[in-house]
């Protein structure tokens, strides 16, 4: 399916949701509530068909793109972000409260 069809598929079923939303406006000011409910939830559903179909448009319009994006960074390898070491934590930089020089914190005496 080519990326244009997609966009203008889209952009009908959008239309159509609207259009039905309007159609459930109208039978609420006819007080028509019973009508309107069905109404409401098809132009719900049909209105976030048309966005969906939107977004995988432009993501297929992305994914088209995406190997000339590639060909042109001239072959260079991508560097990875340096990460931390992975290690067990100190104690000293986890527990709250007063340091001693010891690292350890200060034993307090019970009260009785």
């Amino acid at each position: 399916m080519s990326y244009w069809v997609r966009e203008v598929g889209g952009w009908l079923l959008v239309l159509a949701g609207l259009y039905l939303f309007g159609q459930a406006y109208d039978l609420l000011l006819r007080r028509r509530l019973f009508e309107a409910v069905p109404a409401v939830f098809m132009g719900f559903v049909v209105f976030r068909g048309g966005i969906h179909l939107l977004k995988v448009a432009v993501a297929a319009q992305a994914a088209r793109r995406l190997p000339e994006a590639l060909a042109g960074a001239g072959g260079r390898k991508l560097a990875r972000p340096v990460g931390r070491p992975v290690g067990p934590t100190r104690l000293d930089t986890v527990l709250p409260g007063p340091k001693t020089a010891g690292g350890r914190r200060p034993a307090t005496a019970d009260r009785d």
